[in-house]
């Protein structure tokens, strides 16, 4: 979390430096090869094991319903309006898994059947999440292929038309196009036999009221006939007396209210079989077709805007909440009406029902009348009227039957509004997938992911890479840096600056930066030093130091290397510089040089030696003096703050112009820091790239801690290849401090 608060403080500070974000990318840049690599090699794998799959397209008009649709019973034909829901309607019923039924086992018989069969892989998966096996269960087996079909069939409206696109997608093209084409033929059946539903239901109630009356009808018949042999009746004449007559209009008033009360009792039915957008009231209302026709704007607003809006966008929120509530509004005021029109329906029914009633109670009564005055000949006449009646009334409903179910056969040819326009070809070309643009997806998933995770890999990385991060996230100043062996930044400002003056020895492998100063002084690892030195002497032009002491947070971090090179640096100048190894725990300055410790720091303190027998003289700079650690003793830190210690470092002032102390390193040892008190100050080194920031700063605190001055820190060993983006601007820097620091030495 540190880290992140420090990264974001360094961006508000500098602002976003995209040349260094392009130098990053760059020089990491095989991080996103390989990221984009793999991620194309996995989308080839995909693509390679994808089954194609192939769409088959088609297209409906469903027009305006036409006149033609009639009551069988009362004969008066409607003219219905056309609305959108009728079209959403269709659309819902050609995705209905009634209609979904059908079709599969038309396809079932088809040569290709076994293509509508899921693929072994995806079957055996079906299997495994139902948890059982289908063959087992024919029922689950074909649920699960209607389940299937309905999964490959897309139907969608074209704006603005009343055209709909119908179609399927299957790993077959063959069975893609039979399963639109015998779904377009399937519909118009279904659509057909819904249309004339309703008429085959009064069709039936007529037929059964027939038989009913022809019964009735031979009984009477036969009553008649008994009745006259029996009372030997062979004249009769209705005019005989006004009992008869009004008999014989009673008769008459009851046909009527026969035939009143089958017609309202057979349009209460068809009305119970009808869905309530057919009722005629529901048609013919205006404010229905009004609520309708608003609906329908708004939903082609919906699409039109859907096209550029989604559907969170509060616009497209709120037009759905309208159509929600036109649509709420629409189906309470159908409802309404056709509540009110079935109840009107059965009010009549009732209201013909008791008035029939009523007039049988009449014709009983006269009939009654009848008898009592002229038993014998009324009721002979009254059997007579009956027959004639129910006869009559047997002609009529036998010829209302034969023209129910003439229309019942013609209704569906005649109304048919739904055409097809395009029938589906057989694909000639895979739909899925889409190899061009899966790829394209991938190369640009993969250079974004690959981008994403050198960002990640940098910001998860808390080490110190460049003086500019020493300087901005650790407050500290900047000395310089010293790069790795074999590390070399391409297009660097050392490569051209040395082209010119010696080409052939800067180009040299250079194994080791031990004494690099001393034996190649024209190396690039040369120059860093000297950049160093003059970083030092431009600290204070005045006073610069004269005594300094060379630690380092951690062990290896190349301080011992860092001290031997500066003291070798100086002595460029002219100047008399002296090399002290103060690690008295793991001394190494003398096996730099390779000479025996056997006398050093520890022998002087001890009073073994002289001071001037433990100097050493190196053979290749007369200005360099060395003084090894000597023999290990088994208190380090008393040897340190012992009086002799300052005794010998005021000494050694008066004769040398620079001292460099190698000290131990800081965590968990106090002799640097106890060093510093002999000292003007110390130069902290750190493993560019590898020491954490955490541990410098504690060291940092360590230092402050005692009120010892830190002149600065020194990265070392530094990858140019891994972070030559840092020294981009860099590099140019210590160009011109060479030529400063050559000025000084010469003054």
């Amino acid at each position: 979390m540190a880290n992140s608060t420090e990264n974001q403080d360094l961006l508000l500070e500098e602002g976003i430096q995209f040349q260094e974000i392009w130098e990053l990318i760059k020089k990491r840049r095989m991080i996103v090869y390989y990221f984009a690599g793999f991620v194309l090699l996995a989308a080839l794998v995909r693509l390679q094991l994808q089954t194609p799959l192939f769409m088959a397209r088609g297209t409906l008009l469903i027009e305006k319903e036409g006149r033609g649709q009639m009551n069988l019973l009362s004969q008066n034909y409607y003219d219905p309006d056309w609305a959108n829901e009728y079209l959403n309607t269709q659309q819902r019923v050609l995705t209905s898994r009634s209609l979904a039924m059908k079709v599969v086992k038309e396809l079932e018989r088809l040569p290709e059947a076994g293509s509508v069969q899921q693929k072994p892989r995806q079957k055996k998966l079906r299997q495994a999440l139902q948890g059982g096996n289908d063959e087992d269960d024919p029922e689950k087996k074909f649920s699960g292929e209607v389940s299937g079909f309905l999964g490959g069939l897309g139907v969608s409206s074209i704006p603005d038309t009343r055209l709909l696109e119908i179609s399927y997608v299957s790993p077959d093209p063959k069975m893609a196009a039979h399963a639109v084409n015998t779904l377009f033929d399937k519909f118009i059946e279904f659509n057909l036999e819904m249309k004339a539903e309703s008429t085959k239901q009064a069709s039936e109630f007529l037929t059964a009221q027939i038989e009913e009356l022809r019964r009735s009808l031979a009984q009477k018949e036969q009553e008649l006939q008994e009745y006259g042999k029996r009372k030997e009746l062979y004249y009769i004449r209705g005019e005989d007396s006004t009992v008869v007559q009004k008999l014989s209009d009673l008769n008459s008033a009851y046909t009527a209210a026969q035939i009143e009360r089958i017609n309202k009792e057979s349009i209460y039915r068809e009305l119970q079989g009808k869905p309530f957008d057919n009722y005629p009231d529901v048609r013919g209302n205006s404010l229905v077709q009004g609520l309708k026709q608003e609906f329908s704007t708004r939903e082609s607003e919906i699409k039109k805007k859907s096209q550029i809006f989604q559907d969170s966008y509060p616009e497209m929120q709120r037009l759905r909440s309208q159509q929600e509530g036109l649509q709420k509004r629409i189906d309470s005021e159908t409802a309404d009406i056709a509540r009110k029109s079935i109840n009107q329906a059965q009010a009549e029914y009732q209201a013909a029902l008791k008035k029939e009633n009523s007039l049988m109670d009449l014709l009983n009564q006269q009939k009654g009348s009848v008898v009592s005055s002229n038993a014998n000949a009324i009721y002979y006449n009254s059997l007579k009227i009956e027959v004639q009646n129910m006869t009559n009334l047997l002609d009529f409903l036998t010829r209302r039957q034969k023209e129910s179910m003439l229309s019942s056969r013609l209704d569906g040819l005649q109304t048919s509004n739904i055409k097809i326009v395009d029938r589906a070809e057989i694909p000639q070309i895979a739909f899925s997938p889409n190899k061009q643009r899966t790829l394209l997806l991938a190369l640009m998933l993969g250079i974004g992911g690959g981008i994403f995770l050198i960002f990640a890999l940098n910001y998860l990385d808390n080490t110190v890479k460049s003086p500019e991060e020493v300087e901005k996230l650790l407050k500290l100043p900047a000395l310089g840096f010293i790069p790795a062996v074999g590390a070399k930044a391409s297009h660097s400002y050392y490569q051209h600056y040395y082209s010119d003056r010696k080409k052939e020895h800067s180009e040299q492998k250079i194994k080791s930066v031990e004494l690099v100063n001393l034996k190649d002084p024209e190396s690039t690892f040369a120059e860093h030093y000297r950049n160093i030195r003059t970083s030092l002497l431009l600290s204070s032009p005045d006073s610069p130091p004269k005594v300094m002491v060379v630690t380092s947070a951690l062990p290896q971090e190349g301080k011992t290397v860092t001290a031997i090179n500066l003291a070798a640096a100086f002595t460029q100048l002219g100047k008399k510089v002296l090399v002290i190894d103060g690690d008295l725990r793991r001394p190494r300055v003398h096996k730099i040089f390779r000479i025996k410790n056997l006398a050093g720091i520890t022998s002087f303190l001890v009073g073994r030696s002289r001071i001037e027998d433990i100097i050493y003289r190196y053979p290749g700079e007369p200005n360099l003096h060395v003084i090894s650690s000597g023999p290990i003793p088994p208190n380090p830190v008393e040897l340190v703050i012992s009086k002799g210690m300052g005794e010998m470092m005021a000494k050694l002032r008066q004769h040398y112009d620079f001292i460099f102390i190698d000290a131990p390193p800081l965590m968990g040892i106090s002799d640097a820091i106890l060093l510093g008190e002999h000292a003007d100050g110390l130069l902290l080194v750190a493993w560019g790239g590898k020491t954490p920031r955490k541990v410098i700063e504690k060291a940092k605190a360590e230092i402050e801690k005692y009120n010892v001055k830190l002149f600065g820190l020194i990265l070392n060993k530094v990858n140019l290849r891994r972070f030559a983006y840092a020294y981009s601007s860099y590099n140019y820097k210590y160009g011109s401090y060479r030529e400063d620091e050559e000025k000084r030495g010469e003054a």
